[in-house]
């Protein structure tokens, strides 16, 4: 009996806890995205633009890579978060990363939007 308890509960409560975590930082992702949507934007050039290739057992998937320097009051900062709240809850979608890269090539200028009360904080997109 306790078995087949455990065999029913602890998927339960895996799934439950994998429920909670999406939740949370979907959230985090949804407040970074609207606080963007104030944020000042300054011109900026892109450094590094890739695609990086990741492996996990047999699946395989492709990350844009975005690196860009820009200017705030005089201090230089580097970013590389392409979508505002990204680093929080991504899908990517297949083919979507050759795209991105193709978007941001290397020397670009582009417009870089930040975060006044803290400018190290960054993203091409919001």
């Amino acid at each position: 009996i306790l078995g087949g308890l455990c065999a029913t509960v602890i998927p339960i409560l895996v799934m439950v806890g994998l429920g909670i975590y999406i939740y949370r930082n979907n959230q985090k992702s949804k407040a970074v995205k609207e606080a963007s949507q104030a944020w000042p934007g300054t011109m900026g050039t892109v450094l590094m633009s890739s695609v990086q290739i990741r492996r996990t057992g047999r699946s395989r998937s492709e990350i844009p890579v975005v690196v860009y320097q820009y200017l705030v009051n005089g201090q230089a900062y580097q970013g590389q978060t392409i979508k505002a709240g990204e680093q929080f809850f991504n899908i990517r979608i297949i083919g979507q990363a050759q795209e991105t890269v193709r978007r941001y090539p290397v020397g670009a200028q582009v417009m870089v939007y930040y975060n006044p009360s803290n400018p190290a904080e960054s993203a091409l997109e919001r």
